[in-house]
């Protein structure tokens, strides 16, 4: 599949997954990224990145949704009309559930027809009553395990009503990302469940900026203009955020990530 890239390809593959390195620590921002960058590349509509534990045929039926992110819906009605779709058909009756329960940890990437063929979709209830008043049509899934054990991602990949199906050569930059994302969740991007920098609040942000380079409380409260004591309540907040009990602990969570953006 790879052998359809170009060059340049690969070479836009690998800047995506710097610049979701470059908001490693922040886990919405490098997905929000990673989501925004793999749908303008492959000429996707609609894209949906979950994360799970526990996945495929070597566990069963017990795998674990952690986190989910959907972006690209024509409206807020097609989203939820596509939802209830989806959660009304038990996991074991759908066309995809054969594919999927055989995942045992090796990457895996699947095409629409692939699970269907071509002519059973255009027929099917599911393309002609759902997915077509959704907006979406031709879909790409792609699995790929990460670096923490048991755990692995997926990518629903879905083109517009109307637009031309996922090439090979999309297939293979969809492929090629979603590895490399992977390989450092974990270490240089912020997994799913790890405490995430969205939820402190501006000031602690700031205090956090500072913490991680190195000054002191009595230093951050002078370049801040507010009390150390203040400081120091906002030092002990961050550290139940990131449930450490220590500058050092702290510290240990952002080796070898970028240093958080923050937007004053």
């Amino acid at each position: 599949m790879f052998a359809d890239l170009s060059a340049r390809d690969v070479h836009e593959c690998y800047q995506i997954a710097a610049q979701c390195r470059d908001l490693g620590a922040d886990v919405d921002a490098w997905r929000h990224t990673l989501l925004a960058s793999l749908r303008k590349f492959v000429g996707a509509q609609v894209i949906i990145n979950s994360e799970l534990e526990n996945f495929g045929k070597e566990y069963g039926h017990t795998s674990k949704l952690i986190s989910i992110h959907r972006v690209g819906w024509i409206s807020d009605e097609a989203e939820t009309r596509w939802r209830e779709y989806a959660q009304s058909i038990p996991v074991e009756r759908t066309p995809e559930y054969p594919y999927l329960s055989k995942f045992s940890g090796k990457t895996m990437i699947l095409s629409r027809d692939q699970i269907w063929g071509r002519d059973t979709w255009y027929r099917s209830h599911a393309f002609n009553e759902i997915h077509r008043a959704c907006g979406i049509d031709d879909y790409v899934i792609s699995i790929c395990p990460t670096q923490i054990p048991g755990r692995c991602t997926t990518l629903w990949l879905h083109k517009g009503v109307g637009e031309q199906d996922f090439t090979l050569r999309e297939q293979g930059i969809i492929s090629l990302i979603h590895m490399s994302i992977n390989n450092e969740i974990g270490t240089y991007l912020a997994a799913a469940d790890e405490p995430a920098l969205s939820s402190l609040t501006s000031r602690r942000l700031q205090v956090l900026e500072r913490l991680i380079e190195g000054d002191s409380e009595k230093q951050i409260a002078f370049a801040l203009g507010v009390a150390k004591a203040s400081i120091h309540d906002h030092v002990l907040a961050i550290y139940r955020h990131f449930e450490v009990s220590s500058r050092g602990e702290l510290l240990a969570k952002f080796i070898g990530r970028a240093k958080p953006q923050i937007d004053y």
